[in-house]
């Protein structure tokens, strides 16, 4: 029998995980991603590596990297004036070039600011960041996002479309003058495109939205949940930080990240005996499978509506 209190907590953490889904329910409450009034605070994690951390709980957080000839951004936060705030940042460290700036995914909150870079910054994202993209108008991408900011576009009205220049498949290489980042990619999390960027000689890594702060688990929103876990399995194999930076909440340890299984809180466990209906799931999918379970305990032992498509009311889709 699986816990039924563990399950009901995870589910009030998944219908969290739908914002940026279009149609909502009237019982969705996205997180507060409204940049007004943030303000980032620099965080010197080791000789030329910084994060950027966000003032407000929730707000994206960011980061940079100074090697003897040039400079690394990560993320370009929300809008122009955030975008701003960072390359202020910088300069208050250094006068080297931003030579590249690295979008973590294609969601909006990291990808908005683009634009105010100079015209010399090479933009590199995933290959399927700059998919989505490009298949998405940035009229579209904003109405996406506005969900985070109260329902208004008016926050982006400045926002102008720029896009990577430069993409990677699994693992990119970059040298800024005696100081080396590596971009990867380990598989899905939250989005079928998140990035990491670790700095191998300080052991830090930006995460995005594959980890959420101390001893959080990601939204699997886009993807299915095994192949997250996969994914951090890659994680695990492939680096090893001693410092986490999410691209929400507060910076962890590595070790929030353990060799052999994922430390996630136990309120947030998925228990074998629905794992397998966490399977091929996405967004309300997901939720109505836990609404399935819970209708009835014979269910358990009868599964055959379990694996298929459910609509947002319930019912199967045939």
């Amino acid at each position: 029998m699986f816990n039924l209190k563990n399950l009901c907590l995870l589910t009030t953490f998944l219908l969290c995980s739908t914002f940026y889904a279009n149609a909502r329910p009237e019982w969705f409450v996205p997180p507060p991603l409204d940049p007004s009034g943030v303000e980032l605070e620099t965080v010197k994690l080791h000789d030329g590596v910084f994060a950027l951390m966000s003032n407000t709980p929730f707000a994206d957080n960011s980061g940079f990297v100074v090697g003897d000839d040039a400079v690394l951004v990560i993320d370009a936060h929300f809008t122009g004036n955030m975008g701003k705030q960072i390359i202020d940042a910088v300069k208050k460290v250094t006068d080297l070039p931003i030579k590249y700036l690295v979008n973590l995914n294609a969601f909006g909150d990291h990808v908005f600011g683009n634009y105010v870079f100079p015209e010399s910054t090479e933009i590199i994202a995933h290959e399927k960041t700059i998919d989505f993209l490009k298949k998405n108008s940035l009229q579209k991408r904003k109405e996406i996002i506005s969900v985070t900011v109260g329902g208004s576009t008016e926050l982006f009205r400045d926002v102008v479309d720029r896009l990577p220049t430069e993409s990677f498949k699994k693992k990119k290489k970059l040298n800024l003058g005696n100081k080396i980042v590596e971009l990867h990619y380990f598989g899905p999390g939250m989005s079928p495109s998140d990035t990491v960027v670790y700095v191998p000689d300080a052991r830090a890594a930006w995460t995005g939205n594959l980890i959420f702060g101390k001893g959080s688990i990601p939204w699997a929103r886009s993807e299915i949940v095994s192949d997250y876990l996969k994914s951090m399995k890659n994680f695990q194999r492939k680096i090893d930080p001693k410092i986490i930076v999410a691209g929400h909440g507060q910076i962890s340890d590595g070790d929030i990240v353990q060799k052999k299984t994922l430390n996630i809180p136990p309120e947030y466990l998925i228990e074998d005996d629905i794992k397998e209906l966490m399977e091929g799931f996405h967004k309300w999918n997901v939720l109505n499978s836990y609404k399935q379970v819970t209708t009835s305990t014979s269910q358990l032992k009868d599964r055959k509506n379990l694996g298929q498509k459910v609509a947002r009311d319930g019912k199967v889709v045939k």
